[in-house]
């Protein structure tokens, strides 16, 4: 059995396997008293870009986004409040804000550029 934190790395870089890390991850349990990774900015543009390229699907985007949100061993760029927090949200559950089309990239960008802009 890999090591948890090499899973949780795999699970926040690798979208078009969530399925398998999940399973692999479940002998694990839920809890972890420490972050073992942090999803970044620049994790879910990497996502986004595979996305806009065809090479990930919408249904993919929101299980990827949903696998992430809520793990007490992954951590967020900017804490639990941040922006990065934020943007899983909306594309875990884009029936309540924005849809996973071709201009989410945009959104999310625009999302990011908004809250540099409050934080300075």
């Amino acid at each position: 059995m890999r090591e948890r934190a090499s899973l949780v790395l795999d699970l926040i870089q690798k979208p078009d396997l969530t399925s398998a890390i999940l399973q692999e991850l479940s002998e694990y349990g839920w809890h972890c008293d420490e972050h073992l990774a942090v999803v970044t900015k620049l994790d879910v543009l990497a996502v986004l870009k595979r996305f806009e390229s065809g090479a990930l699907s919408a249904v993919e985007v929101t299980t990827w986004a949903n696998s992430i949100g809520g793990r007490t061993d992954i951590g967020y760029e900017f804490g639990a409040d941040g922006v990065v927090e934020e943007s899983l949200y909306c594309l875990a559950h884009p029936e309540s804000s924005w849809p996973v089309d071709e201009k989410i990239m945009q959104r999310i960008v625009a999302l990011y550029e908004r809250r540099r802009v409050k934080r300075n």
